[in-house]
């Protein structure tokens, strides 16, 4: 994104704050509750938005250096990154070619992998490299038995990986316009910080939806981010991914300021929802924060393993950067897990008992509105229909 682009959201933003008024959409929409609840549905999405399209998976900084490697999953499909001595990012299926099992957890660094089992040994690129009694096995069985390789592209710090061996990626069609737009926010030159990894009792879309839309935020979070912005959050539309903009109250400061004086990188955040369930957002200047959220579908329509990782812009900062940076990872966290987590549960809950028959997304809900209609779009699903044969709310 451009210098111009900054400022041009930043001078939208003011006229909002001139006007006293939030930025509304184009519609309020009702939809059924279907799509955190039905089964059938939820497998069909696992399907074809998980199973069949590359993700957006990690950042650089999960494996910055070689020989470092960092595990995740695909809708339960185990995953593991590395990248090699060349410093070539790889992904392969997380499990040894002998009987399956898992081969690494968590993060770390590693020249290989020892498979717990039995002892089979592979190199940080994937190569099998030693098997413990080979002579019980037939020579021609042990070839082709290197970890099974998935297409991955890495590009200004975003990692994608398609979990099907022979799936296409390209980087450029899967973030489309959003890619230019996130083209100079420091996304290569992350610090890890922190990370939360658990099963929580939510559809994986709730975990979207509260990272993409503002009208929330004065009320959930109060004493975190809430006191932190302004009410004129901004919705932005990339097609398969949206954007919220959310102003801080500092930009009222450049009310009266010639905006050639205006700072490169305004007072203002930016989340991102990018297709199908991962909401990455910060970056930008030296000394800030980022965060990383994937909310990856379980065995059930209610249930996802939610990660949450944050990360500081800067490979090295300054002790004073880096507290600034580790008060700012431990807000995100508290205001993620101990406030978003808590109200999704709940709605999830009150969905699966039947209280609620059908929700709404209003006009300060657009990028959510955008999303759930890409999601019917791509597996056939008629809102309207669906409305039609709910039941009335439970007396």
């Amino acid at each position: 994104m451009s210098r111009e682009q900054r400022i041009a959201i930043a001078r939208r933003i003011l006229e909002l704050v001139e006007k006293d008024e939030p930025e509304y959409g184009e519609e309020s929409w009702e939809t059924d509750i279907g799509r955190f609840v039905d089964k059938e549905r939820f497998e069909l999405e696992k399907r074809k938005f998980f199973l069949e399209r590359p993700q957006l998976i990690a950042y650089s900084a999960d494996i910055p250096d070689p020989g470092d490697y960092y595990t995740t999953e695909i809708a339960g499909r185990p995953i593991i990154l590395t990248r090699d001595k060349d410093g070539k990012a790889h992904a392969f299926l997380n499990a040894c070619r002998h009987r399956g099992v898992k081969l690494a957890e968590g993060c770390g660094h590693a020249k290989g992998f020892t498979c717990p089992y039995h002892g089979w040994t592979y190199g940080i690129d994937g190569e099998l490299l030693s098997v413990p009694s080979r002579m019980a096995f037939e020579e021609a069985q042990l070839r082709d038995r290197n970890l099974i390789a998935l297409p991955l592209a890495e590009k200004m710090g975003l990692i994608l990986v398609h979990p099907q061996p022979g799936g296409a990626i390209d980087f450029d069609e899967f973030m489309g316009p959003l890619g230019e737009f996130l083209s100079d926010f420091n996304f290569d030159k992350l610090r890890f910080i922190a990370e939360y990894r658990a099963p929580a009792q939510i559809n994986w879309k709730h975990a979207v939806d509260g990272g993409v839309e503002g009208y929330h935020v004065p009320f959930l979070h109060p004493e975190t981010v809430g006191p932190l912005t302004l009410k004129q959050f901004l919705h932005l539309d990339f097609g398969m991914h949206q954007t919220l903009i959310s102003p801080q109250k500092d930009i009222v400061n450049l009310k009266g300021v010639p905006e050639s004086e205006w700072p490169d990188f305004p007072p203002f955040g930016l989340t991102h929802a990018v297709f199908p369930n991962t909401v990455i957002g910060g970056g930008g200047k030296a000394g800030g924060i980022a965060f990383f959220q994937r909310s990856e579908p379980g065995d059930k329509p209610g249930v996802c393993t939610y990660i949450f990782r944050t990360y500081g812009v800067g490979r090295d900062p300054a002790p004073e950067i880096a507290e600034a940076q580790q008060y700012m990872s431990d807000l995100l966290m508290r205001t993620a897990l101990d406030e978003d987590m808590k109200v999704q549960s709940n709605a999830q809950i009150m969905m699966e008992t039947g209280v609620v028959s059908s929700i709404i997304f209003g006009r300060r809900e657009a990028n959510m509105i955008k999303m759930h209609k890409n999601y019917d779009r791509l597996i056939g699903h008629d809102a309207a229909t669906a409305l039609k044969g709910l039941p009335l709310a439970a007396e």
